[in-house]
């Protein structure tokens, strides 16, 4: 009886973990270069028998970890100079962060009075050498698809773009940004830029919207059960009459 409850109530706390990412799917279905997180599972009786030979006596489910899929969103033509996309799903802007170097897939910039491209949390887009800095009276500025970047015909520098030979060792630090642990395997890589283009979020509605209805018909159904060895045990504890 008292497995069964434990076994309840795990599957009452995954249940919720897996709704709450996947409210967070669907808040940014739509925004630039956001890609769609999810969580792993697995049973008790799983986790205990790599080190030991299982029993079965231990029930239950944990979540062992999240995970960000990294496949391709849909491209937008945007038209706007500072509106760039990466050719190849597995590369990452480079943005000076506030710690450290932050990357991302998010390809909406902006420039500053001073003139430096940054992205919409403010953090400066990086070349080769340094931040990207748009010179104030500039007409026309072009980003070729090779990253090499020209305002008015004068070279500005080097796009500077990255791969990771595990990108799944990247940190989310917010929803579109990512750091990098040493294992993570930074690369160079170069790609085609897309000037005038955002990428879209990688988040399909439709399937969030279903997995958001079977999420809450699990938890449902993980309460229902709790409840039920609740009451059950309360009737097997009560006092009888003589």
């Amino acid at each position: 009886m008292i497995r069964g409850m434990y076994s309840a109530a795990s599957a009452l706390v995954v249940a919720s973990e897996q709704q709450e990412v996947t409210a967070h799917n669907l808040a940014h279905a739509t925004t630039p270069g956001y890609r769609e997180r999810g969580l792993v599972f697995e049973t008790f009786d799983r986790a205990l028998g790599r080190a030991t030979e299982p029993t079965g006596d231990i029930t239950g489910v944990r979540t062992v970890q999240a995970y960000n899929d990294f496949r391709p969103g849909a491209l937008q033509q945007t038209n706007h100079p500072y509106d760039l996309a990466l050719g190849d799903p597995d590369r990452f802007f480079v943005l000076n962060g506030p710690n450290g170097p932050l990357y991302t897939r998010n390809g909406c910039f902006f420039p500053t009075p001073g003139g430096q491209l940054v992205s919409q949390g403010g953090y400066a887009l990086q070349s080769e050498n340094g931040a990207v800095t748009i010179p104030p009276n500039a007409n026309r500025v072009v980003i070729a698809s090779d990253g090499s970047i020209t305002a008015d015909g004068q070279p500005l520098g080097q796009l500077r773009v990255v791969r990771f030979a595990n990108p799944q060792q990247l940190t989310a630090t917010g929803p579109t940004l990512y750091t990098a642990p040493p294992g993570a395997g930074l690369q160079a890589a170069p790609t085609q830029v897309m000037q005038g283009f955002r990428e879209g979020s990688n988040v399909q509605p439709a399937d969030a919207m279903v997995r958001l209805i079977i999420g809450a018909r699990y938890y449902d159904a993980a309460q229902r059960a709790l409840r039920s060895l609740a009451e059950t045990i309360q009737l097997n504890t009560r006092p009888q009459n003589s």
